[in-house]
């Protein structure tokens, strides 16, 4: 439960957390952790001091933090940004924490790139294409056995007796810049990251419910014993769930394939390899199975919630991540510079204001046609 804490709030400090999140954040407030989580939480930045949580409890929760600190906490806080983020350099370190101020150095208004959004591409049985990103609510397809319906930004799969038939699949798309949600058949819910897919039947029927992912996804699937529910990956590795609630990620271009469970029981297998994984733990499959006891789950959630989490991230895992969401190309004029960088920053953000913070950490660059950005030595 301390980790659900912490979870809920750095979300609200972010100013994304639900009623919901936020009636179970100032519940968790009152436990005997809390104020523990809350102190942790501002020591490291993720949450401000000056927080305002909507509670007639806070100044009471706030003294308790206060008095658990022996003297003013010398961190460097990793503030929700609003605008764009400069760069603290630890000398000697190679390492960047990411801090709000005014960044000296401005990206010419003309060259920015807007933030993905919501979006998608459906694929029918009869390979008709569908473009959902400016697409009006309603049914937006009739397929064998279920009417696809959009709404509010997600789609979902109801059953349609008029129409069952022969089983058909669907592919839902997501290109770079977007990102999507679907309701399957079953009930299961899944979060399609940017550049990404998912293919899956329009009804499930057997004694299985199989789907296949890329790029990177997050699932909720619906409990049912009797019909076990099963992922396909792209590289070859298969997941096996009965409900529970688990990431893939998956881009070719990360190497590794990660599977991260938050919930529930997962078998993963790739070749003559397997392994279950409990609550917490991630399975990176590259040439072997590795895996890890205390995977860092806000790291693996931060696309879904919203976030950039560049801590522990090279140069070039942070470019690889703004190609997918901002739809640019990144080029290198002469080798990739060795930099670390750790902090967060909104994905709702500008490319501009993204590369103003970069620009503060001495990462050289120069937009080319307004979607190639060249990293100079």
């Amino acid at each position: 439960m301390e980790r659900r804490l912490q979870y809920l709030l750095e979300k609200y400090a972010l100013k994304n957390a639900t009623e919901a999140e936020t009636a179970e954040m100032l519940q968790l407030l009152k436990e005997d952790f809390g104020e523990k989580v809350l102190a942790d939480c501002v020591a490291r930045g993720t949450v401000s001091a000056d927080e305002d949580f909507p509670t007639a409890d806070w100044s009471r929760i706030w003294q308790g933090v206060q008095s658990g600190i022996k003297e003013p906490a010398k961190v460097y806080r990793f503030r929700w940004w609003a605008a764009a983020a400069a760069v603290l350099i630890l000398a000697g370190s190679g390492i960047f924490f990411f801090q709000q101020s005014q960044p000296t150095t401005k990206i010419q208004a003309k060259a920015d790139v807007s933030p993905g959004k919501e979006g998608a591409i459906l694929t029918l049985a009869n390979g008709t294409t569908i473009v959902l990103d400016d697409k009006n609510d309603g049914v937006v397809a009739n397929q064998q056995g279920a009417k696809v319906v959009l709404n509010n930004g997600q789609l979902a799969y109801t059953k349609d007796e008029a129409t069952a038939s022969a089983i058909a699949y669907n592919t839902l798309s997501t290109p770079k810049g977007r990102l999507f949600r679907i309701v399957l058949p079953d009930g299961s819910r899944v979060w399609l990251n940017a550049a990404s897919s998912l293919r899956y039947p329009t009804v499930f029927a057997g004694s299985e419910r199989l789907v296949e992912v890329s790029g990177e996804a997050y699932f909720e699937v619906t409990h049912n014993s009797e019909m076990p529910f099963r992922v396909k990956i792209s590289n070859g590795s298969e997941v096996e769930v009965l409900g529970t609630h688990f990431n893939i990620n998956s881009y070719k271009e990360e190497g590794d394939v990660n599977i991260t469970l938050l919930e529930g029981a997962v078998r993963c297998t790739n070749g003559n390899e397997n392994a279950i994984l409990k609550p917490g733990q991630q399975v990176r499959i590259g040439s072997h199975m590795n895996v890890l006891n205390d995977a860092n789950m806000e790291k693996v959630m931060a696309w879904k919630n919203g976030i950039f989490n560049f801590n522990d991230a090279t140069l070039e895992e942070v470019m690889r991540q703004l190609e997918r969401w901002y739809d640019i190309e990144v080029v290198y004029e002469k080798g990739v510079p060795k930099l670390e960088f750790i902090g967060k920053m909104g994905r709702d953000l500008t490319l501009s204001e993204v590369l103003e913070g970069l620009a503060m950490s001495k990462v050289h660059f120069r937009i080319e046609q307004g979607r190639r950005l060249v990293i100079l030595p």
